[in-house]
């Protein structure tokens, strides 16, 4: 099989096109694996996500400061000068004792702010600018805290890739190892999250002797707001590649929805690339994740392919039909000899030695790259 690099596609409009396909090979040929500048400053910065208010009205600060705690997201004040208006990458809020400056400047405003007496004021200056929201507090406290949580939870640069199944065996947990893999490989700072409700951990494929840091087991008992800094800095790491998943007996009961839905907003705010092994679907706690979720894979045989959505042929022994490639379907994954070995020698990730199965997995363009990197890759 000839290797040939494939050029970056345009995802057409409405399509998140931070991301554009990779050769694998071009980026194992490249020295040192690329990294993208700023998101590794991002994922330094320990604050977490973050607001700006413009506001001299001291009872409206301490009200908004109130709901971004509970929607955990910082909330920073400034004066309508400050070049944080410009700069900030999360909402901007308005208060209604700074209108004035808000319609006669060219900044941006999210949602404009304040109490019962000042609602008409706030109406009439939305009216001037269509693209801002009102909430009048308190009677809008859960709306803003909703917008600002719905915010956080996407906030982070983490493109998110859910594999699941209808079945089991048809390598669903290698397929999101190997992608995984195959991201740390491209330069992309990635992890692989066993969500699977009847995993018994991803330990015995990936190593022998699985390396220190937190499992899912410590991460049940937690509570809060988990710190994206803290979580890139205690997760497991096995050749650059960080996992999360459960230290090998199979858990008594499913992630609860509000633990994954804080994991997954701190590990899309520090990694590149998160790649979600779910299991048989439908998953239990498929609402909350779908939240954070880019693409939703279904892995499975020619003999069960799902009514919907992308899906991948798996351990075929068929080429598929016509219909079904005029489907969602994505491309196929052979379960090699290669592959077999690896999990067998509990070595999974030593399987990307081979360079017929890099290609199969760039084939499927679901690995992503930054932007300014794609150039490089590109014949």
């Amino acid at each position: 099989m000839n290797w040939l690099p494939f050029r970056p596609h345009d995802p057409g409009p409405g399509v998140d096109s931070r991301f554009v396909p990779l050769s694998l090979d071009s980026a194992l040929r490249e020295a040192p694996p690329l990294r993208v500048q700023p998101r590794e400053v991002q994922r330094a910065e320990p604050g977490g996500p973050a607001c700006v208010l413009v506001s001299d009205d001291e009872n409206l600060v301490a009200q908004c400061a109130l709901i971004s705690l509970g929607a955990a997201v910082r909330i920073s004040r400034c004066s309508s000068s400050s070049p944080m208006i410009h700069d900030a990458e999360g909402p901007v809020l308005w208060g209604a004792d700074a209108l004035g400056e808000a319609l006669a400047g060219s900044a941006r405003c999210d949602v404009l702010v304040g109490h019962d007496e000042q609602a008409q004021t706030l109406w009439e200056a939305a009216s001037r600018l269509p693209l801002s929201r009102v909430a009048i507090l308190p009677g809008a406290s859960q709306w803003l805290g909703e917008y600002l949580g719905l915010w956080c939870m996407r906030s982070g640069h983490g493109h998110t890739v859910a594999l699941g199944s209808r079945a089991g065996g048809v390598g669903t947990s290698t397929l999101a190892v190997l992608l995984a893999h195959a991201g740390t490989l491209s330069g992309l700072h990635s992890l692989v999250v066993d969500l699977d409700p009847h995993s018994c951990g991803l330990w015995p494929r990936i190593c022998a002797r699985p390396p220190t840091g937190i499992r899912w087991d410590e991460l049940a008992g937690s509570g809060g707001a988990l710190a994206s800094h803290q979580l890139v800095e205690t997760l497991p790491t096995v050749r650059g590649t960080a996992v999360l998943t459960w230290s090998g007996t199979p858990p008594r009961a499913a992630v609860d929805g509000a633990l994954t839905a804080r994991l997954l907003t701190a590990a899309r705010q520090g990694f590149d690339l998160l790649v979600l092994d779910t299991g048989r679907t439908p998953h239990p706690g498929s609402e909350a994740i779908g939240h954070f979720t880019d693409r939703q894979i279904t892995v499975c045989d020619a003999s069960s392919i799902p009514p919907r959505g992308d899906y991948v042929l798996r351990a075929d022994h068929r080429m598929p039909t016509a219909a079904m490639e005029s489907r969602s379907l994505l491309g196929k994954l052979s379960h090699t000899t290669s592959i077999e070995r690896a999990v067998d020698r509990g070595d999974l990730l030593d399987a990307l030695r081979s360079r017929r199965l890099r290609q199969q997995l760039a084939d499927l363009r679901l690995l992503p790259v930054a932007e300014d990197a794609g150039s490089r890759g590109a014949p």
